[in-house]
């Protein structure tokens, strides 16, 4: 068998590929298993479509505890566990732990595990996530729409973290919030999103849907979104698979480089103190906990998040906005879209009363 090397070269792999038709037309039926968070799945999507589009004669299923992010995959053929000629096989990022030293970005070790694993190289087209959301689906009435009669723009903000670990929960949000509304004056919204077991923070002058979404409906909300605002989780990866605008308050975690998007804004903190000084502390839940801790009026803060301050946070969003990418709507649209709050508003009486 010939040796893997990672090719990434669009002109290197398609020369490898004409010298070695027998290979690149081989048929496999294979069953990809990934059992991560789904905003790592989110990730995985890329380099499954770099291997369908390296060997479309492959038949590929995925079994994840996410299969609502795979639903209108082009690459996937339902597969069946007990199929004699399945290769079934658990992918990980192993290469997680080199990222520090290499530069790595975390798409790039989901497609080296797969090189690896099925011994053959694959081809490299990009590293932005996907996710496929159907004609169907871009009909419909969002969310927003439906539970607040808001029609016009808005932002995502996930403010919360899973319980077991506090390095992703920015204490500074609500002042962040009020920025926010201040300069947007009303004709954009923020809308909380989260999931309902783990912990979120009642943000004050927001629209509220903790907890009312399912994993397909937060991916659709994001979709009709300007764009997001959290911590290294997967309202961040969705946004970069659909190119929108994004800001992660990412502070001194993980290695800059492995989540990194161009088009994302991070507000990190690696090279500023001694914990993070080349990489990411990588610390957080059975790693555990935070080394340096600053102390305010909110308690004791990993120091990373308290150097983050909320003005930064506004100024990125902003930042979307002065350089043209996105626009406010006019005191026209914006009138339009308060008196559509009112007539859903009048609806819902009207349903009640029935």
């Amino acid at each position: 068998m010939f040796p893997i090397n990672h090719i990434t070269c669009e002109q290197t792999w398609d020369v490898w590929a004409k010298k070695h038709p027998e290979i690149v037309n081989r048929k496999r039926k294979l069953i990809l298993k990934q059992g991560q968070s789904p905003g790592d799945i989110v990730i995985f999507t890329k380099s499954v479509g770099d291997l369908k589009t390296s060997y479309p004669n492959y038949i590929i299923d995925v079994r994840s505890p996410a299969p609502e992010i795979w639903e209108n995959s082009p690459y996937l053929t339902p597969l069946k566990d007990d199929d004699p000629e399945v290769e079934t096989f658990n992918i990980g990022y192993s290469e997680i732990n080199e990222s520090g030293w290499n530069g790595l970005h975390f798409a790039d070790a989901f497609r080296h595990d797969l090189e690896l694993q099925l011994k053959v190289p694959i081809k490299k087209t990009g590293f932005k996530p996907e996710i496929w959301i159907s004609d169907e689906e871009k009909n419909w009435f969002n969310q927003v729409h439906c539970e607040f009669g808001w029609d016009g723009p808005y932002w995502i903000i996930n403010a919360g973290r899973k319980q077991d670990n506090v390095l992703k929960q920015y204490h500074r949000y609500q002042e962040s919030v009020d920025l926010l509304n201040e300069y947007f004056k009303g004709k954009v919204k923020i809308i909380q999103i989260g999931h309902e077991t783990h912990i979120h923070p009642e943000l004050k002058g927001v629209l509220n849907l903790v907890g009312k979404t399912s994993l397909r409906e937060y991916i659709r909300l994001i979709y009709w979104a300007h764009g997001t605002i959290g911590p290294i989780s997967m309202q961040m990866v969705i946004s970069a698979a659909f190119e929108q605008p994004s800001v992660c308050i990412f502070g001194g975690k993980e290695g800059i480089k492995w989540q990194k998007y161009p088009h994302i804004k991070y507000l990190d903190t690696i090279g500023c103190l001694d914990c993070c000084k080349w990489d990411g502390c990588w610390l957080g839940g059975e790693k555990g906990e935070c080394k340096d801790l600053a102390k305010t009026d909110k308690g004791e803060v990993p120091r990373c998040f308290e150097m983050i301050k909320p003005y930064m946070v506004a100024d990125a969003v902003i930042s979307y906005y002065e350089g043209g990418r996105l626009k406010i709507p006019s005191d026209e649209e914006y009138k339009k879209f308060q008196e559509n709050i009112i007539k859903v508003a009048k609806e819902k009486i009207k349903d009640v009363q029935k």
